[in-house]
């Protein structure tokens, strides 16, 4: 099935979406950031299909997500290694984790915790402002239109913004 294309959209989610919205990337992406690297570790790890989990790899790959590694000649083995910008996904990626300990978990309880290893304490991502650090909430957030802001398919949101500034 072909996939919509969101990129030309002044969007920041849905430029995201492009390159993580696949339904396998999230866990693709849990799966590496707790160390799982080898393709035969991550097509075993999500039970997902050979040609799926290069399709996504592939994209991570392209745009600069995770880099590409041979560890193994003949025949020729790789391993998928996050770059800075797939270091970066790690809130999204704890995030979702947190949404779902707490709305989806039941009947057992998560499975699995974050501890803090700089105070040993079990956790779950906030969200803070990088300048006060102050919590991040829907109540406590107003978007403003930005630099990029332009109105066009995908702007429902910013187009009453951009029009107010112009």
């Amino acid at each position: 099935m072909q996939r919509t294309q969101l990129g030309h959209m002044a969007c920041s989610i849905a430029r995201t979406m492009d390159v993580i919205g696949e339904w396998w990337t999230p866990l693709i992406l849990r799966d590496l950031f707790v160390g799982l690297s080898r393709f035969d570790d991550l097509r075993r790890d999500l039970g997902i299909a050979t040609n799926v989990l290069t399709d996504r790899l592939a994209t991570l790959t392209e745009h600069g997500v995770v880099e590409r590694r041979r560890y193994q000649d003949k025949p020729d083995r790789y391993e998928y290694l996050l770059t800075g910008k797939g270091r970066d996904l790690f809130g999204i990626v704890a995030t979702l984790v947190r949404w779902g300990d707490r709305w989806e978990a039941e009947p057992d309880g998560p499975p699995m915790l974050m501890r803090h290893d700089d105070c040993g304490q079990v956790t779950a991502p906030v969200l803070t402002c990088e300048h006060c650090a102050g919590e991040l909430r829907p109540d406590t957030v107003t978007g403003i239109a930005g630099p990029g802001g332009r109105i066009g398919p995908g702007t429902a949101l910013i187009g009453p913004l951009l029009a107010a500034r112009a």
